[in-house]
């Protein structure tokens, strides 16, 4: 895609993941009531210095909750897919916003449910600690995205995570991922422990 509106952010996010934003710069005011409008996507392209791929997320505007007084505007987006930046265009021509050409990257991410293994491994691992959706927490089933909102990924991770070549790599990786984490409380458990009885 050529000369596609690009907003640069710290920010990556995942297929399917939602975010707010605050709009308060011309350029990008502009840029979300013109997407919104032609109900088209938009690229946050990642501004970080370690994003060697050079990645970013697309997303459509779900809703704008809020318009300030003087313009500044509340929007709720979802991912829809990853995107490799080819080229950067400090501005997209005629407009006051920055615009790229971009390539859509496949990623394992679909909208399958996870396996029974990973699902149980998931609970069992917020058992005892809080979750900031409980009753997603138990539904019987759950696709990727749900799971995920648990974990807190990194940017990084993240990135990790839509660079695996299929479905069960990316399984893998999560249920990995989720015993490194219960292996980080059990030493904190540990040292603890050892503090008190010290």
């Amino acid at each position: 895609m050529k000369n596609h509106p690009l907003f640069p952010l710290k920010l990556f996010l995942l297929p399917g993941e939602f975010t707010q934003l605050y709009i308060f710069e011309e350029r990008y005011k502009q840029l979300v009531r013109e997407c919104f409008t032609k109900s088209k996507t938009f690229g946050i392209a990642y501004s970080g210095k370690l994003n060697l791929k050079n990645l970013g997320s697309l997303v459509k505007i779900v809703e704008i909750t809020k318009e300030h007084s003087n313009g500044e505007l509340d929007i709720v987006v979802q991912s829809v897919g990853v995107f490799v930046l080819e080229r950067f265009y400090f501005k997209a021509p005629e407009k006051l916003y920055p615009a790229g050409d971009i390539s859509l990257f496949d990623t394992p991410f679909s909208e399958d449910l996870v396996s029974p293994e990973l699902l149980k491994l998931y609970r069992d691992y917020f058992a005892e600690k809080d979750h900031p959706d409980p009753e997603l927490l138990w539904q019987p089933t759950l696709q990727l995205v749900d799971l995920l909102k648990g974990l807190f990924l990194s940017d990084f991770e993240k990135m990790d995570l839509v660079q695996l070549e299929d479905k069960a790599s990316l399984e893998s990786y999560l249920k990995n991922y989720i015993r490194y984490l219960q292996l980080l409380e059990d030493q904190e458990k540990n040292v603890y422990q050892n503090i008190y009885l010290n």
